[in-house]
């Protein structure tokens, strides 16, 4: 009777300590057997996937163009605009990228020895063509002619608590959107 009255004390006691770090410990597990796995498809695979991406953005953008005409973005602010304009508006998209873990490392490597870095230069590129294709695809979905004054800005997004870990960019491009009269 005693022995069984210690097994559910233990079973008191020890019982929600093993409930809550279960889920850390298969977490743990999984991340050991996936982790390897996730980094070999990024050095098979991330730059294939960042020239996919930017081929489709390519594609999608040829779209863009072939609707307006012409690009519809402009770093103008307007003074060479011989009509009125009848109406105007705010455009902006944004679109936030990470290069894998595989392509920091080559940037990190690659920085040891200074020079360009092309990997990152890539990543970059394509997030910056995304962010302009969404813009194109925002103003014709709101109807503008043309976007005038274009801008892009880039935010570096980290966690606060880990300033060393994993960084992602937000691409955010704006402008004015305007219809001639």
């Amino acid at each position: 009777m005693a022995e069984a009255m210690d097994v559910t004390g233990l079973l008191c006691i020890f019982g929600p300590i093993v409930l809550i770090s279960l889920p850390f410990v298969v977490f743990g597990i999984v991340w050991m057997v996936v982790g390897p796995f996730m980094f070999l498809y990024g050095v098979l695979f991330s730059e294939r996937n960042t020239r996919k991406r930017m081929e489709q953005v390519v594609v999608r953008e040829g779209a863009s163009i072939e609707h307006f005409g012409k690009d519809p973005l402009s770093t103008l602010k307007g003074a060479n605009i011989v009509g009125g304009i009848s109406e105007s508006g705010l455009v902006y998209a944004s679109f936030v990228y990470s290069p894998s873990h595989w392509q920091l490392l080559i940037a990190w490597i690659n920085q040891l020895f200074g020079g360009r870095i092309d990997v990152m230069h890539r990543v970059i590129s394509v997030g910056r063509a995304e962010a302009k294709q969404r813009l194109r695809e925002q103003a014709q979905s709101a109807g503008w002619q043309d976007v005038l004054n274009v801008r892009i800005d880039t935010a570096e997004m980290t966690p606060p608590t880990k300033p060393k870990g994993p960084k992602a960019v937000e691409i955010f491009a704006y402008g004015t959107g305007v219809k001639y009269g």
